[in-house]
């Protein structure tokens, strides 16, 4: 056999069952039992095979360790490893740990609208009232009514503002593109 495993032309091949099936030639009529040529040659033949198959076998074993090898010096499997490549657990807990991350963030992103579209309701109707008031005493409240809704319109405005600087703020914070997870307890 030759070092890539491949057999020589003509040569015989050791197996269990070509062991099983060896027939050797008789003796000459003078001595008694086997031909020992033929059964010296075959102890040759068998233990050339022995030889190769110990040295296939120990070549696979050093193949293996230096397998084993990479695979704890690359933090692959159990984690025993120096760090370097993060564990499957790893990669999992990080996935879980940003998408109830961007599932915080959907809902702040929600409420801070949800609080903004309050805000301006709760404005109008402010100022609905300041004009209906106004219309109703004729006392000269209409710079009074004016300032109310300048002070109500830049509140609204703050508050606006505010919520689309949390919303970007809250973007670059968190990168985009995972699926967000379920609302916690929901």
């Amino acid at each position: 056999m030759n070092r890539t495993g491949a057999r020589h032309p003509g040569e015989y091949r050791v197996t269990p069952e070509a062991l099983r099936s060896m027939t050797f030639p008789r003796a000459s009529l003078t001595r008694r039992g086997y031909n020992e040529e033929a059964v010296h040659d075959a102890l040759r033949r068998c233990a050339t095979a022995l030889t190769e198959l110990k040295e296939e076998n120990d070549r696979l074993r050093a193949d293996m360790q230096r397998h084993r090898d990479w695979i704890r010096a690359n933090n692959i499997g159990d984690g025993s490893g120096p760090t370097g490549v993060p564990t499957v657990d790893a990669v999992l807990q990080q996935a879980r740990a940003q998408q109830a991350a961007e599932q915080t963030v959907s809902v702040a992103r929600e409420q801070a609208r949800n609080m903004v579209r309050a805000a301006r309701a709760q404005a109008e109707a402010i100022l609905q009232q300041a004009w209906e008031k106004t219309a109703h005493a004729g006392d000269g409240g209409p710079e009074e009514t004016e300032r109310l809704i300048s002070y109500l319109r830049q509140i609204a405005r703050s508050l606006s503002v505010t919520a689309d600087e949390y919303a970007a703020k809250r973007a670059r914070a968190v990168p985009s593109g995972a699926a967000p997870a379920p609302p916690p307890g929901r």
